[in-house]
């Protein structure tokens, strides 16, 4: 059964009003950001480094939500897995786009840039904080494709994890981090009756310049 709009209307909270001026915001976007992600996450946002990563697959847009794991070198760091379905569309198209939305405060922050592998010493840095379950599943999942089910999976993590008995786990070639190198970040803050304050930062000859735009 379709909702109606009113239904709609009624289901929809009124958030928070604050204002987002231009005085207010910082002259590059990742001190920007990391400052609205250091609120996020002392207002306990949930998932506050989840975000979507849209790809591309020939003309076809791609999309599914990854973790943000840091900034470096002004972009923005996630890790997967180099044979995955993501992966392949960048090797493709490096070209991507992203977005945090913080419900609890109210935001959100779009990025779109291009994408490259991350140094092998920030890839091993992050597989070797990661607990030893998570290492063991990196290594026996082939992520993205097609298996006969989820035992097969996680008798290979078991047999993995026996062979391996006592040994560090080294992080595998075909997984590691990805750097996004913004070209575009947009902060929006959410105001009462859609006049929501939206400001971007782009890429004009290597310098950030600020832009309001209509919400």
């Amino acid at each position: 059964m379709a909702i109606s709009s009113e239904e709609l209307k009624s289901i929809r909270e009124e958030y928070g009003n604050l204002p987002l001026e231009l005085f207010e915001l910082h002259v590059t976007p990742t001190e920007q950001f990391e400052n609205w992600f250091r609120e996020a996450l002392e207002a306990k946002v949930k998932e506050p480094n989840a975000m979507v990563l849209a790809t591309i697959k020939v003309d076809a847009p791609k999309a599914r939500y990854v973790l943000f794991k840091g900034i470096e070198e002004g972009g923005i760091i996630f890790h997967t897995h180099y044979e995955s379905a993501k992966a392949k569309e960048i090797q493709t198209n490096n070209s991507v786009a992203t977005v945090f939305y913080w419900r609890e405060i109210h935001r959100q922050v779009r990025v779109e840039g291009i994408v490259e592998e991350t140094s092998k010493e920030i890839s091993d840095h992050y597989f070797n904080s990661r607990p030893r379950g998570g290492q063991l599943s990196a290594i026996a999942s082939p992520q993205s494709q097609v298996i006969q089910s989820r035992k097969d999976i996680e008798k290979k993590i078991i047999s993995l994890d026996k062979e391996n008995e006592g040994v560090q786990i080294n992080r595998p070639d075909n997984w590691g981090g990805y750097l996004i190198k913004p070209t575009v970040w947009e902060f929006w803050q959410w105001r009462e009756d859609r006049t929501h304050d939206r400001f971007r930062y782009q890429k004009v000859n290597n310098k950030w310049n600020i832009e309001r735009l209509a919400p």
